[in-house]
């Protein structure tokens, strides 16, 4: 008798989870999966100069993480204020290494293909659409009498990404 009274005591407590269901995801069911706040920065982005594209970037959604490259103009000139004033014919290619969000906005470093120097840069969406970004290089220190670079304006292609970089 004091067997069972023991087996009782242990089994008791368990018995009312014997005839639930097993648990197969942490969504409950008719529920989407949670959309990452990254998503709105996945896609293919492009600025302009005097009307010709001198940069683009592509950032894909991956599991949560953003990867991607970025094609730009190999020489920049600025003018006193920051702007552009001029970009060359010839480019130069960097891959995303890293996309972290943070409250100002995606900080993104890239890696340049052939010198693999580092360079770090904010990327701030324009409300609402959220279909234009800027794009702020940081991090960097500039040659005594050059103006800082000011944001330059991305504007977002349609739809997102969600194939590899080339």
């Amino acid at each position: 008798m004091k067997k069972i009274s023991l087996l009782l005591i242990l089994f008791l407590p368990a018995l009312p989870l014997l005839g639930q269901a097993p648990k197969t995801s942490s969504n409950p069911p008719g529920k989407a999966k949670p959309v990452s706040p990254m998503t709105d920065y996945a896609g293919d982005w492009a600025a302009t100069f005097e009307g010709r594209v001198w940069l683009r970037l592509r950032l894909v959604l991956q599991d949560d993480k953003l990867t991607g490259a970025m094609t730009h103009a190999r020489s920049v000139s600025l003018n006193d204020a920051g702007e552009l004033k001029s970009v060359s014919e010839e480019e130069s290619g960097e891959i995303v290494t890293d996309a972290v969000l943070n409250p100002d906005g995606l900080v993104l470093t890239v890696k340049d293909k052939d010198s693999q120097e580092t360079s770090r840069y904010l990327l701030r969406l324009v409300l609402p659409a959220k279909q234009a970004a800027d794009l702020k290089l940081i991090g960097q220190a500039m040659p005594p009498g050059m103006a800082k670079p000011k944001p330059w304006r991305l504007e977002k292609a349609g739809g997102t990404a969600s194939s590899s970089p080339k």
